[in-house]
């Protein structure tokens, strides 16, 4: 053979070797060739989900009263700091302070059934003239600005009165987050600065009615996010209990000052963005939609108009 044919058929012994039909097998690894070679294994074998076992209503029960526990101590402790700054010499002071002069002097009419004109609802006023009743003031006095407090006029009494709707803002304020969903920690740091605010503390510590404003305008908002919290459960109870706090609050609320009416417009908003959901959810019949609007007509409108107006008949009928 020659040398030409030699070269020739070694590059094409060469060839078929590396062409891919040939059936040379693939070089055999250990389970040792590698370092890593277990870890690979281990990670390309499926891994299964470990089942999370359901918890039983006995462990869901006890979470539930853990909670409530929880919920409790929290508002005791918010209520006594509250009563703290609320309440601590309160009755330092002697003499008439600011609109003391205006609402003390309201609160007299009554004591007296004296006519007189205010452009306010009459609510709050009347509870004013309520803790002047309370301590058997005889209406003699006329609380005029800057002037000193008789021996006979219990002025503490009636200023822990009224410091009482101030003292519920900061567990109201708690339970209102824990209804938006808030986490306890949340709810009870959001009831701490409620407690320590300042103004809330000052304008709580005198007979004016914007304590009494400040609760019942707490009240409303604690509603509406109770009422928000069970939206998807209409027509359930703890729905209606909540609808209808939220009518009484708005008739409190309207009827202790007119500024109370900014909480009216905030639940009427919300209560119109919900009916016009409602309207769009085709599935409903008529009268699922026909109970919606009569339930929240009789709730939101019918109950606080008629507390407003109760409010003034009470009012004429002691004057």
């Amino acid at each position: 053979m020659s040398l030409f044919e030699q070269s020739a058929s070694s590059r094409s012994s060469k060839g078929a070797s590396d062409s891919p039909n040939s059936k040379t097998p693939p070089p055999k690894y250990s389970e040792k060739s590698s370092l890593f070679a277990s870890d690979d294994i281990d990670d390309a074998k499926p891994r299964k989900a470990k089942a999370v076992e359901p918890k039983s209503g006995t462990s869901l029960q006890q979470h539930a009263k853990l909670q409530l526990s929880q919920a409790c101590v929290h508002i005791l402790l918010l209520t006594v700091f509250s009563a703290m700054t609320r309440f601590c010499r309160i009755g330092f002071s002697n003499r008439v302070i600011f609109d003391e002069a205006h609402h003390m002097g309201f609160g007299g009419k009554y004591v007296n059934g004296t006519f007189y004109h205010d452009v306010h609802p009459p609510l709050a006023k009347m509870l004013i003239g309520l803790s002047e009743i309370l301590t058997g003031f005889d209406g003699s006095f006329d609380f005029k600005s800057g002037s000193r407090f008789p021996a006979n006029v219990n002025y503490t009494f009636m200023r822990l009165f009224n410091a009482s709707f101030g003292v519920t803002l900061a567990p109201i304020a708690y339970a209102t987050l824990l209804n938006l969903g808030c986490s306890p920690n949340a709810a009870l740091l959001a009831g701490l600065l409620v407690c320590f605010d300042n103004a809330l503390c000052t304008i709580s510590r005198f007979a004016l009615l914007d304590a009494m404003l400040l609760c019942f305008t707490a009240m409303s908002a604690l509603s509406l996010s109770g009422l928000y919290k069970h939206r998807k459960q209409p027509f359930s109870a703890a729905w209606f209990k909540w609808l209808l706090a939220t009518g009484v609050s708005l008739g409190l609320v309207a009827s202790a000052k007119w500024v109370g009416f900014l909480a009216v417009a905030l639940v009427g908003l919300y209560t119109l963005y919900e009916l016009y959901d409602i309207f769009g959810q085709k599935d409903l019949s008529v009268a699922t939609q026909f109970w919606h609007w009569a339930s929240r007509l009789v709730a939101l409108v019918a109950i606080p108009v008629a507390i407003y107006m109760l409010c003034f008949v009470v009012h004429f009928s002691l004057l």
